[in-house]
């Protein structure tokens, strides 16, 4: 019988130790892992709320200048073309309020990649869905154009109080999450 050489034997202890150090990196690695996906779990919904408030400060400063440029008179517009370019920048900024909406909604769909689920989804989709109604219904009051003046004037005084009832909408359902992580998410 023969029992090889000493490189055999060599090999085989190195053989034997790598088996050793691998069954207990496998056994550690699951102890650090955790810790990370649970640290990255964190600064997902750390990031979602942060958007979901740069929502709701987009929201005011539109809504507020918004307010302000359909119920302007006449006499204190200015220069047409200024009132035009004021018009046409508050228009923009409701189309990228908009898509911003949109996005977070594919933010909130994609949390649960991250193994993390909202402990009451339906929050956090009322306050979607009540950015959009705000964005559709200021869309719908700046559709008029700032050339159409009596026409403008006309409906500034219903399209005022829509928007206003659109964002009393938003602030209340924003106010269901301003909660501590562990009482919105499910880990």
């Amino acid at each position: 019988m023969e029992f090889g050489s000493i490189s055999d034997w060599f090999s085989a202890a190195c053989n034997g130790v790598m088996a050793i150090v691998a069954v207990y990196a496998a056994r550690n690695a699951k102890d650090w892992l955790s810790p990370k996906l649970n640290e990255r779990k964190f600064k997902f919904a750390d990031e979602l709320i942060e958007q979901f408030c740069r929502l709701q400060q987009e929201a005011f400063y539109l809504f507020n200048d918004t307010k302000n440029l359909i119920n302007t008179d006449p006499d204190e517009q200015g220069d047409s073309e200024i009132f035009r370019n004021r018009w046409n920048t508050i228009s923009e900024r409701e189309i990228c309020y908009r898509k911003n909406t949109i996005n977070l909604r594919t933010v909130l769909e994609r949390m649960e990649l991250w193994g993390l689920r909202a402990i009451n989804n339906d929050d956090f989709i009322k306050i979607i869905d009540s950015h959009l109604a705000l964005s559709y219904k200021i869309g719908e009051a700046l559709a008029i154009g700032p050339d159409d003046t009596r026409f403008r004037l006309q409906n500034s005084f219903e399209y005022d109080k829509q928007i206003g009832e659109k964002y009393k909408t938003v602030r209340s359902s924003h106010n269901n999450i301003m909660k501590h992580y562990s009482k919105l998410f499910i880990d």
